[in-house]
C-alpha cells in the first residue's frame, strides 16, 4: 500500500481532473495527463514524472517506455 506521506505530497496532482492514471514507483509519481488541445479541439495524452513542485509541464515529460515500466512495476494510486 502507498505511503500516506507520499500520497499527501502528491495530492494536488492526483486530484486534478486531467490526471487520469497515476503510479508510484521508487517514491516518484508517474501520471497520464489528458487535456483538450484548444487549437485542434482534440483530446491529447501526455505522460509525466511529477517532481517535488507538483507541476505538470513539458519539462517533465517521459517516454512511453518509462511509462510502461511505471505501470508494470509501480503501485497504482489513481
Amino acid at each position: 500500500m502507498a505511503n500516506q506521506e507520499l500520497l499527501d505530497k502528491y495530492k494536488p496532482t492526483l486530484e486534478m481532473f486531467e490526471t487520469k492514471e497515476a503510479y508510484l514507483l521508487d517514491g516518484d509519481l508517474y501520471i497520464r495527463h489528458e487535456f483538450r488541445d484548444p487549437a485542434e479541439l482534440q483530446t491529447r495524452m501526455t505522460y509525466h514524472k511529477v517532481g517535488e513542485d507538483n507541476v505538470v509541464s513539458d519539462d517533465n515529460l517521459i517516454m512511453l517506455g518509462v511509462w510502461a515500466r511505471a505501470q508494470k512495476q509501480g503501485e497504482r494510486v489513481k
